[in-house]
């Protein structure tokens, strides 16, 4: 019995050192701050210059009026909501296999030069040149107004866009839901990296000048869960979150016999190359310390 009960103890001692040399591999480089906040901040992203792979990945992490710890893509002036890397093994669907990383950014809405100063930004986002692009599997872009249409620019020679007609009652379920009356919406075409908008009226009478028209793009899954109300709740916002997709291949390229080493795979997608870890593996194939294997726990534990 006594021999039974220090095998025991043994035992579980083993499997406590084996679970604390199993931990998740780093996602930083090492050294490196790898929280702001709420968001975790991997490699190739980071927050001092030793820690990022060039500065369209630098993040400033700082504390707002509010006290509270936010995370900053200077490159593109957005706040980042939450940073991803892509992963073709997961079973979860709402992360699709032919996505690269994703970040979750807060970004301006556009409105039309007839609406007050205190509203929204007219500014729109340029981010050519650099790895970051809008995601069109996550987002849409909507246009809020009757007798509008909006159109995307800066995307020639593609012309993408929407129209709105009027409705005299003050709210129905065809305005919730953004099918057309007072509000448009369609899909983001894929590999953008400029969004602005221009605005035409409908109505040739009046041109729509009495009118303070919306467009934005927005995440799919926080518009279709979380606006209800869209002529009340896009008068109290400014930003909305947006999905961009991220690559890093756009700058280098990982040597393959030494990525195969590191249990990390590559994979081909319209704006270049895509890595991520083998299945059965976890980590961060962007650093040395690779992708390693996941940690299989047996259900039960049957002793003698």
């Amino acid at each position: 019995m006594g021999v039974q009960f220090a095998m025991r103890i043994t035992f579980l001692l083993l499997l406590s050192y084996g679970l604390s040399e199993a931990a998740a591999p780093p996602m930083a480089k090492p050294g490196c701050t790898y929280l702001c906040g709420n968001v975790s901040i991997p490699y190739p992203f980071g927050i001092r210059a030793d820690c990022y792979f060039n500065d369209w990945f630098k993040i400033n992490c700082s504390t707002g009026n509010d006290s509270l710890v936010r995370a900053f893509l200077p490159s593109i002036d957005m706040e980042v909501l939450e940073i991803k890397f892509p992963d073709p093994n997961n079973d979860d669907d709402s992360f699709s296999s032919l996505e690269l990383g994703i970040v979750r950014v807060k970004m301006p809405i556009i409105i039309s030069s007839n609406c007050t100063s205190t509203g929204p930004s007219n500014g729109g986002v340029n981010m050519k040149g650099g790895p970051f692009y809008f995601s069109s599997y996550r987002n849409k872009f909507i246009s809020v107004d009757c007798n509008n249409m909006a159109v995307m620019t800066g995307i020639d020679p593609m012309l993408v866009g929407c129209n709105s007609d009027c409705n005299s009652e003050p709210k129905i379920d065809k305005e919730a839901n953004c099918s057309g009356f007072n509000c448009c919406q369609t899909t983001v075409p894929s590999g953008i990296q400029v969004f602005n908008v221009s605005f035409k009226s409908k109505d040739e009478k009046n041109n729509g000048s009495e009118k303070c028209k919306y467009a934005f793009l927005a995440e799919k899954e926080w518009f279709d869960s979380d606006i209800t109300n869209l002529s009340y709740e896009m008068l109290l916002l400014e930003r909305v979150p947006v999905v961009l997709d991220w690559t890093v291949s756009n700058f280098t390229d990982i040597n393959f016999t030494k990525a195969d080493r590191r249990k990390v795979r590559r994979g081909s997608t319209d704006y270049g190359a895509v890595y991520y870890c083998g299945y059965g593996y976890e980590g961060n194939p962007y650093l040395n310390t690779g992708c390693r294997g996941k940690l299989q726990l047996p259900t039960a534990l049957i002793f003698p």
